[in-house]
């Protein structure tokens, strides 16, 4: 009578997890760079007041005040997988959409 053990292969092989990793880590060292560069630049760019930065500050809690709930219950019944891609586009396309605003010169504090 013997017994084997499973053979482990570990994270390091597994593809999907290495896949998961990566774009994890690129999407929080992008979400760590926002954090520190959008309220430098309203102050830096746009002279923003401390009620606007204030605002600033708070505005970023608003998704998971209004949202979370709703949206929590909808991603329950859905891959979320692609749900993860599609948010990480999304807020990329959304954070692009700044520079792009300086560069043409539409730039405002409200658009922040």
């Amino acid at each position: 009578m013997t017994t084997e053990q499973p053979v482990s292969r570990g994270l390091w092989v597994d593809t999907n997890f290495l896949k998961l990793w990566g774009s994890e880590t690129v999407s929080l060292f992008g979400s760590a760079i926002t954090t520190l560069a959008l309220p430098l630049m309203a102050v830096q760019l746009l002279n923003a007041t401390p009620a606007q930065m204030g605002y600033l500050g708070a505005a970023q809690f608003l998704p998971f005040l209004l949202l979370s709930l709703p949206l929590g219950v909808w991603v329950d019944r859905r891959r979320r997988r692609p749900l993860l891609v599609l948010a990480n586009l999304g807020r990329a396309l959304l954070l692009a959409l700044i520079p792009l605003g300086a560069m043409l010169g539409w730039l405002r504090m409200e658009f922040i």
